[in-house]
C-alpha cells in the first residue's frame, strides 16, 4: 500500500498544478485595479497551494520506494533527465547571455526591475548572470554524461552542482531588493513561492546528484522538492502565458517573472521525479542475475562435495615408503 503512495503523489501534482493555473487566470485579472483590487482573493489560491504542498509534503514521507542515484537507473529510464538537463542548461545560457547584452547595450534588466535602481541591484544581477552562464554549463555536461554511463562523482563535480544553487538564491536576493519585496506578500507570494520551491528542489538535487545525501533511502527529500518546483514553475509560466494570450496585461506583467528558464526548471523538475518514482530500481535488474550466480556457486559446491577426495602424497611419504620397499 504505500508503494503507492509516490505515484499517488504525482498525479496528485498535476491535478493541483492544473487546478492552481485555472484559479489564478481567473482571480489574478481580478487584482490588478489600485483602488477597486479585490487583493484579499488572492488567499484562496494561497490556501489551496499550501495544502497541495502538505499534502505531497504526507504523501512523499509516507512512501515507502529507495531513491537510488542516476547512474544506478538504467540508461533508457534516465533519458528524460538527460534530454531536460541539456535543454535547461541552454536555455540559463542563452537568457543570461541575451539579459546582459540588453543591460549592456539598452540598459534593461530582467524581471522584476527594468532598470537598475542601486549598486547592490547591479552586483546581484552580475552575479546573477554570471553564474545562470555556469549553471547552465553545468546541466549541459550532466545531460551529455547521463546518455552516456553517467557523471563521475569527485569534488571538482559537487562544487560545480553548486552553482544553480547560487544562481537561484542570488536571484533570490535580487527579487528581495528590489521593488517587489515591498509589495503586500498576496500579490506576489506566488513568484515568491515558485522561486523558493525552486531553490529548495535545486539544492536537494545537488546534494542528491554529488552523493552528498545517503542515497538507497526512503527519506530523500528529492522527490517532495522537484514535485513542488515542477507544480510551482509550470503553473506560474502557463498563468503567464495564458494571460497574455487573453490581453490581460496588467495581470501579465505581474507574473512575468516566471519566465522561459523557470518552465525549463519545472519540466526538468517533473522529468526528475518522474525517473525517481517510475524508475527501475537497480536490485530490479540485479536480482536476476545474483539468483543465478547462487545457484551456479551452490551447485558447484554441491558437485565438489560427492567428488572422492584425493590426496596427493608429499615428497616425505614417497621416501618413506621408498625405503619400506628396500627392507
Amino acid at each position: 500500500m504505500k508503494k503507492r503512495f509516490l505515484p499517488a503523489a504525482f498525479w496528485t501534482m498535476l491535478a493541483a498544478a492544473a487546478l492552481t493555473t485555472v484559479l489564478r487566470v481567473i482571480i489574478t485579472p481580478r487584482m490588478q485595479e489600485t483602488d477597486t483590487g479585490v487583493f484579499k482573493v488572492s488567499y484562496f489560491i494561497i490556501g489551496f497551494m499550501l495544502a497541495a504542498v502538505a499534502v505531497l509534503a504526507v504523501m512523499t514521507m509516507a512512501g515507502r520506494r529507495g531513491i537510488y542515484h542516476l547512474n544506478d537507473i538504467p540508461r533508457r529510464e534516465r533519458m528524460p533527465v538527460s534530454v531536460s538537463a541539456i535543454v535547461l542548461g541552454f536555455a540559463l545560457i542563452i537568457s543570461s547571455v541575451f539579459d546582459w547584452w540588453q543591460w549592456i547595450a539598452f540598459g534593461l534588466t530582467p524581471p522584476p526591475n527594468e532598470r537598475v535602481i542601486s549598486g547592490l541591484d547591479a552586483a546581484t544581477l552580475a552575479a546573477t548572470l554570471a553564474f545562470g552562464v555556469m549553471a547552465g554549463i553545468f546541466f549541459v555536461y550532466l545531460g551529455h554524461k547521463l546518455v552516456g554511463e553517467g557523471p563521475v562523482i569527485s569534488p571538482v563535480f559537487s562544487l560545480a552542482a553548486l552553482t544553480p544553487v547560487i544562481w537561484i538564491w542570488v536571484r533570490i536576493v535580487r527579487y528581495e531588493i528590489s521593488y517587489s519585496s515591498a509589495i503586500p506578500v498576496e500579490q506576489s507570494f506566488y513568484d515568491f513561492v515558485m522561486v523558493i520551491s525552486s531553490m529548495l528542489f535545486l539544492f536537494s538535487f545537488s546534494k542528491y546528484i554529488s552523493k552528498t545525501a545517503k542515497q538507497g533511502t526512503t527519506r530523500q527529500p528529492v522527490p517532495f522538492f522537484s514535485l513542488c518546483a515542477a507544480m510551482m514553475s509550470l503553473s506560474g509560466t502557463v498563468t503567464s502565458v495564458l494571460l497574455y494570450m487573453l490581453g490581460e496585461t496588467d495581470a501579465y506583467n505581474a507574473s512575468r517573472l516566471a519566465g522561459f528558464v523557470d518552465f525549463c526548471i519545472g519540466v526538468f523538475a517533473l522529468c526528475t521525479s518522474v525517473v525517481l518514482i517510475f524508475g527501475s530500481r537497480p536490485s530490479d535488474n540485479g536480482e536476476l542475475k545474483r539468483d543465478e550466480e547462487d545457484i551456479t556457486a551452490g551447485a558447484e559446491e554441491q558437485s565438489e562435495s560427492l567428488q572422492p577426495e584425493q590426496k596427493t602424497p608429499t615428497v616425505d611419504e614417497i621416501l618413506d615408503d621408498l625405503r619400506r620397499n628396500d627392507y
